[in-house]
């Protein structure tokens, strides 16, 4: 670590800012993922936080619905999200999942984000890893506060 006039820098380059930090809000739902291995057609190892894939619901037709850009931030065993950015995620966990456009589409994902259902990572059409619906969260709050 660089140290200037006894005023030490800390590296904060490879600290993973949590998306509730930076748009101010609740994760969108939260599921259980496993990563495909490079034999069932999976990736040849596992990304790093801050992946971008994009999400597809079982029941869909890929080629009507197609895929939604919904993101995923990987959390360590205990719950929280992983800060480390140079570190593969784990092949299986949890993950938030985080609906880019939500203002414009939560209520579609509100509907067909129960927990329960199958999802798939995707990297364009390529299924990479599956996942399961665990829990809805901004979804739920979301769907109170239109109530009122």
């Amino acid at each position: 670590m660089p140290v200037t006039a006894g005023v030490s820098f800390l590296r904060v380059i490879d600290m993973w800012k949590p998306y509730r930090e930076r748009n101010g809000r609740l994760p969108d739902f939260l599921v259980e993922y496993r990563f495909f291995t490079p034999q069932e057609g999976g990736r040849q190892s596992t990304p790093f936080q801050g992946y971008r894939s994009d999400l597809h619901y079982e029941g869909e037709d890929i080629n009507k619905e197609g895929i939604y850009c919904i993101w995923p931030e990987f959390l360590n065993k205990d719950g929280t999200v992983k800060t480390g950015e140079n570190e593969h995620v784990a092949e299986s966990g949890k993950a938030f999942m985080w609906i880019l456009f939500f203002d414009e589409m939560w209520q579609y994902h509100a509907k067909n984000a129960k927990p329960g259902r199958k999802c798939w990572l995707m990297e364009g059409s390529r299924k990479v890893a599956e996942a399961t619906i665990i829990e809805q969260i901004a979804l739920v709050h979301k769907i109170e506060n239109s109530k009122s």
